[in-house]
Formats: structure tokens, C-alpha cells, sequence
């Protein structure tokens, strides 16, 4: 039986079917439970329900289970209704099925310009940049028609170098956002007595936001690169994309950004294009870019927009340093930083060492984190007030994941406390002080890793994928 089925289909027809969501706890399903799970869930079915009804919902059972997307194990098809794109001038943005609007165009007003702002039914996203930068953050606050208010919370300065004296920024909504037709965007300083600029956008401002299409990906088992659009304008074409991953859910995650500034700053960064694909390939796993190249084995990197928005998601690159036809985009490896919760009641880690009177004590203790192995090679006594402890990280050489940094520290009662870490002799050797004293135990209840998915993610592009 063929069935064209969308997803919205699909969630219809599951609305007769209590699941569980224990059904789909197992990320990793072979074809035998894949059946068992068809056949437990079909089971619940309501007897009135015709055979024909009931065979589309096993259908539906089937197609769920096989798309390969993250499944949350507390919500099991409320991602199903979110998909995952990247909107010029915002970046990666879940898009919810209720058609969603982007701005058609940018709008300028002084010093400020409106790069794109999202709506949909439960958010608001508005990416702006500001020159020169703000001193300190102004306040955000959108008003429709029928008198909504919403305020919302701007990010950090997204360019990162102080010395281009522009302010990029980003700032959120979520929550309940009912529609409208007319919305006002102000802008008023930190002290609240100077409106910096009034953005009045109507209907006629805004178009549907683009349905999430991933041209290709790549990946290497655990993470994933998405593409999600290829433009090109003269000789610049411009890649959006995103990276999705199977890794374990940390309280914080950032990926390293794959670009080489701008196109200005990495020639005064000394970054010669185009660059033998030979010479990159050669560099450490700890390096993170993401290049094109052509069969002639020359590469060009990828390069921020100059207002500094979509840094982690989208690159430019100059094709006209490329002499061949066929290209391929590479990134060479995903670099992760991760850090547990160590500021939450329901922190997941713990480590508590005994700490001798004085001297070194060799431990030799090994443990694992989410999958961040490590030994704590020994600890030592420096003072009444501080210790130092000395230890590594552990890697499978097999593995696509790999550590190559990693420390501890403690976020509860360490009052005026200090922590400095350096490599030493091929391990890391980190000093604790705390100013009212180390008792018999040393508790550690932070944890901060680096670790690379090792690549390379390649994919070959097809010319007739370029708009």
C-alpha cells in the first residue's frame, strides 16, 4: 500500500493513540523493535475504528519511527510540529507549522538597522545592528494593534571584536504571541528616558517564513551538518546551515564558529586564499573552519557578513579564487564546549575527594561524565586554604569524539574562592583556593569540557542547487 503522508496526516491520524513515551526512549532502534513498537502502539487503537483507519495509523507508526530526526524522550511528537531552518539575518530558528513571518527587507533608522524580525505563535526574534555598539543594553519592547505588549531580552554583542565599533544583536521573545497585523518595535536606552528609534511594521513588511528544506547533509554518526541553502550574488555565494547531534543533553552546549572573520579581517589575519587543501587537512582536530574547494585541490574559507549577524550559521565565499567547476564544501571538525548546571538544585554532577593533612595523596580515580571520561591523578595540600589537583582526560582513539580539555570547580559555599588550571607535563594541573579553608573533602560540583566530533564533513555540491 502506497500512502502520500504528510506530517501533519501523521499527527492527525495519532491523535486516536494514547503512546507512551517510554516507547520511544531507545534512540537506536533495530528492525525487530521497530515491529514490536508498531505492534504495541497499534494494539491501542479504538476498536470502532474501521481497518482502513486502522492501517493508515500503522502506516503512520512506521513513517514516525523510520525519519531519522532527535526525538525528545519528554515530548515525544512535539518536535515533529517545530522544524529547524535558518532565516537570513537570524539564524537557526525553530519554525512552528502556523505560518510564521520574516521581514521582506531591512529597515535603517539613524544608527540602527532592523536586520529581520520572526513571529509566529509562540515567539519573537528580532536581529538588529547598532553603530556605534550600546554601552550598556537598551530596552526591547514590541506593541501591536490591539495593545500586546512584549518585552524582550537582547543578547550580548554578537560581532565579538570590540575594535569594528559595531553592536549586533539578537533579541527574544517566547511565549504566547497572539496575531496581528501591525507591529511597533521600540528602542529606549538603559535609562529609560531617550527612545533610540520607533520601528512601525505592518502587514505589508512581512512575508511567510521559508519551509525548513535541508539541500544536504553530512555526518560522521554523531553529529550532523544540515545544509540548508546555497545563494549566490556575482561571486559570492552565501551557505546556510546548521549542525544537529546525538550527544547527551547538557545544561549548556556551544559549538565553536567556522568562519575566518570577514573577508577584511582574515587578510589582516594573514589568511591567504586561495589555500592548498593539503595544508589544511594537516591541521589539529582542535581546528574548526569550514572551506570550498575545487578538484584542483584549491580552497577558500568561509567569512562573516559584515554586520556580524548569522556568525554560527551562515558563511561567504569568494568563488572567484577558484579556477575548477566541481566543489565541494568541507568542514573539518565541530568543536564543542559543554558545562553541566552547577548553579541548579537538580545539578546532575558530583565529585567529592579526600584531602590529606598534608602532602600529595596519588588517587588515580577514574569517572565519566556524559560521556567526558577523566582520572584524577592526585591531590595535593598546599595550604590550609588550597589544594592542587592534577589530572586528564581519557579518549577512545576510535572514536569520533574527542576530549581536549577539561576542569572542574565548586559553585556552592566557595565564597572568594579561586581556581587557575594550566597544562603541565602532559596532564592538567589545577590549583583551588578557598578563602575560609579545605576541610578532610574537597567537593567539586562544576564540570567544563572541550571536545571535538572528528571530521572531515564533506559534501560535493550540485550547481543546479544554487539559486
Amino acid at each position: 500500500m502506497k500512502l502520500n503522508l504528510n506530517e501533519d496526516d501523521v499527527l492527525m491520524l495519532l491523535n486516536d493513540v494514547n503512546i507512551n513515551e517510554n516507547e520511544f526512549s531507545n534512540m537506536e532502534l533495530n528492525e525487530i523493535e521497530k515491529k514490536k513498537i508498531c505492534k504495541n502502539i497499534i494494539s491501542k487503537v479504538k476498536p470502532k475504528k474501521s481497518k482502513s483507519k486502522r492501517n493508515f495509523i500503522a502506516a503512520a507508526v512506521i513513517l514516525i519511527i523510520s525519519i531519522p530526526i532527535l526525538i525528545s524522550q519528554r515530548n515525544v511528537l512535539a518536535n515533529m510540529i517545530e522544524k529547524l531552518t535558518v532565516i537570513s539575518g537570524i539564524g537557526e530558528v525553530k519554525v512552528s507549522s502556523d505560518k510564521p513571518k520574516i521581514l521582506k527587507y531591512n529597515l535603517k533608522q539613524g544608527n540602527i538597522t532592523l536586520a529581520n524580525m520572526y513571529v509566529d505563535n509562540n515567539k519573537i526574534i528580532v536581529t538588529l545592528t547598532i553603530e556605534p555598539e550600546e554601552d550598556k543594553p537598551s530596552y526591547y519592547t514590541i506593541k501591536d494593534e490591539h495593545g500586546n505588549y512584549y518585552e524582550l531580552h537582547r543578547s550580548d554583542n554578537l560581532a565579538l571584536i570590540p575594535d569594528n565599533n559595531i553592536g549586533s544583536y539578537r533579541a527574544e521573545y517566547y511565549g504566547k504571541v497572539k496575531k496581528a497585523n501591525s507591529y511597533t518595535l521600540s528602542i529606549v536606552d538603559n535609562d529609560k528616558k531617550l527612545t533610540k528609534a520607533t520601528f512601525k511594521l505592518k502587514n505589508s513588511d512581512f512575508k511567510e517564513a521559508p519551509e525548513s528544506k535541508v539541500l544536504y547533509t553530512a555526518t560522521n554518526g554523531i553529529t550532523t551538518l544540515n545544509v540548508t541553502s546555497l545563494k549566490k550574488e556575482g561571486n559570492i555565494l552565501k551557505v546556510d546551515y546548521y549542525f544537529t547531534d546525538t550527544l547527551p543533553d547538557f545544561k549548556f552546549k556551544k559549538i565553536d564558529k567556522v568562519n575566518q572573520g570577514t573577508f577584511e579581517e582574515g587578510k589582516e589575519w594573514g589568511f591567504k586564499e586561495p589555500i592548498s587543501t593539503k595544508l589544511i587537512n594537516n591541521d589539529s582536530i582542535r581546528d574548526s573552519h569550514i572551506i570550498i574547494s575545487d578538484e584542483y585541490n584549491n580552497a577558500v574559507y568561509g567569512h562573516n557578513n559584515t554586520n556580524y549577524l548569522d556568525q554560527e550559521n551562515e558563511s561567504l565565499f569568494d568563488l572567484s579564487k577558484l579556477t575548477g567547476k566541481k566543489l565541494k564544501l568541507t568542514i573539518s571538525n565541530v568543536v564543542y564546549h559543554v558545562r553541566n548546571d552547577c548553579m541548579s538544585k537538580n545539578n546532575d554532577f558530583k565529585l567529592g575527594l579526600d584531602v590529606p593533612k598534608s602532602g600529595k595523596s596519588i588517587l588515580n580515580k577514574t569517572g565519566e561524565y556524559k560521556g567526558i571520561k577523566y582520572k584524577i591523578i592526585s591531590i595535593e595540600r598546599l595550604s590550609n586554604d588550597s589544594v592542587e589537583l592534577i589530572y586528564n582526560y581519557i579518549n577512545d582513539s576510535k572514536s569520533n569524539l574527542q576530549t581536549w580539555n577539561i576542569s572542574f570547580g565548586n559553585f556552592n559555599n566557595w565564597e572568594n574562592g579561586s581556581n587557575t588550571h594550566e597544562h603541565y607535563n602532559g596532564n592538567i594541573k589545577h590549583m583551588l583556593q578557598k578563602e575560609k579553608g579545605i576541610g578532610d573533602t574537597l567537593e567539586l560540583n562544576d564540570i567544563e569540557g572541550v571536545f571535538s566530533s572528528v571530521g572531515p564533513f564533506e559534501i560535493e555540491l550540485d550547481p543546479s542547487t544554487i539559486r
